[in-house]
Formats: C-alpha cells, sequence, structure tokens
C-alpha cells in the first residue's frame, strides 16, 4: 500500500516537474536579447540578429566574425543550461533509486552508477562550456581584430 502511494506521487511530482521544465525556457528566453534594445529590432533572446542601425533604419545581415563568436558563445551557454538542467532530474531518479532501494544491494549499485555517471557528465558539460567560454572571449576582445 505504501510503496503504491509513493509510486504515485513520485509520478505526479516528476509529471508536474516536467512540465515547469519544459515551460520555463518560454519565460526565461523570450527576453529582448541585447541587440534588440540596441538597435531596436524584435527578437525572442534564443536567436542571434545580426543588425545595426544605420541612419536610423535596421539593417539585417551585416555579419562579421565577433557576431559569430556572439553566436556561438550564445548556443553554447543555452545549451549548458539546458544540459545542466536535465542533468538535475537524473540526480534526482538517481537519489530516489537510492532511498528506495533498501536492502537490495543491486540497485544501491545501480543508483551509485547513475550517480557516478552523471557527475562525470556534469564534469564534461562544464569543460566543454569552458572552453568555449575562454575561446570565445579570447577572440573577442578589441586587441584582435580580423580584417580582409
Amino acid at each position: 500500500m505504501f510503496k503504491s502511494n509513493v509510486k504515485k506521487i513520485g509520478g505526479f511530482v516528476t509529471i508536474l516537474f516536467l512540465f515547469a521544465l519544459m515551460s520555463l525556457p518560454s519565460f526565461v528566453y523570450s527576453a529582448e536579447s541585447a541587440t534588440s534594445k540596441k538597435t531596436g529590432a524584435e527578437g525572442t533572446g534564443i536567436t542571434y540578429e545580426c543588425a545595426e542601425t544605420i541612419n536610423g533604419n535596421v539593417v539585417y545581415g551585416n555579419c562579421d566574425f565577433q557576431d559569430l563568436m556572439n553566436a556561438v558563445k550564445k548556443v553554447t551557454n543555452f545549451a549548458a543550461i539546458i544540459t545542466l538542467s536535465l542533468s538535475v532530474i537524473v540526480i534526482a531518479v538517481a537519489g530516489y533509486k537510492y532511498m528506495i532501494s533498501g536492502d537490495n544491494a543491486g540497485e544501491r549499485t545501480k543508483a551509485n552508477e547513475m550517480l557516478r555517471k552523471i557527475a562525470l557528465g556534469i564534469i564534461f558539460i562544464l569543460a566543454a562550456w569552458l572552453i568555449v567560454t575562454l575561446i570565445t572571449n579570447t577572440l573577442l576582445k578589441d586587441a584582435i581584430k580580423f580584417s580582409p
């Protein structure tokens, strides 16, 4: 009886959490981007706009190397946020499995393996994010100019 109630409550909480997780990007990334605020262009904040104001008109498509690096940085940050958010779900599932394992050593070993794998995944995600961020920040310095 107790296990069936725990499963029902766990299922409801999982569905509620996944719904919140799926709807969160709609609220967070729907804000105006910095380019939109600067140029008056409309944007969702998820995409990167290559736009600038020339004589009061917004001109799109005038992209250079700096815009490319900013786009790579934005995509990398977005991917890191999503993957780290999903890793929290896996940590919660592994913790739940660990708590309900009881005397079953096999289930406890599976939960420990899940936690170990997710910890390695988080380390790889953060390392990749750090590498891309360092490279893009270095290439976006004003001292480095790539001109034809």
